[in-house]
């Protein structure tokens, strides 16, 4: 999966916010599509913004949506672009 964190998120399309399931509660909580239940969104309690599958947003166009990191970097695809092993950074 390829996520992107945004501080605040408008939710339009069909069935508009996603279906939250605490999967750790107090902790953290996961987004479902209501319509076909594809995993849309996390929220974790030690991370200021919430994650979006990129999968999930309208355009995927944007320069801001270069991958950065990549967990489980030794089980990735082969044929997706391979994404540096880096360290997250975070801003100041």
């Amino acid at each position: 999966m390829w996520w992107v964190g945004f501080k605040t998120i408008t939710w339009i399309g069909e069935g508009g916010e996603p279906t939250w399931y605490e999967t750790f509660p107090g902790e953290a909580k996961r987004g479902f599509c209501p319509t076909c239940g594809s995993r849309v969104a996390a929220i974790d309690s030690d991370i200021p913004e919430i994650g979006i599958n990129v999968t999930a947003l309208d355009d995927t166009s944007g320069e801001d949506l270069v991958p950065i990191h990549a967990s489980f970097h030794d089980n990735a695809v082969r044929w997706l672009p391979s994404v540096a092993k880096t360290e997250p950074t975070t801003a100041s």
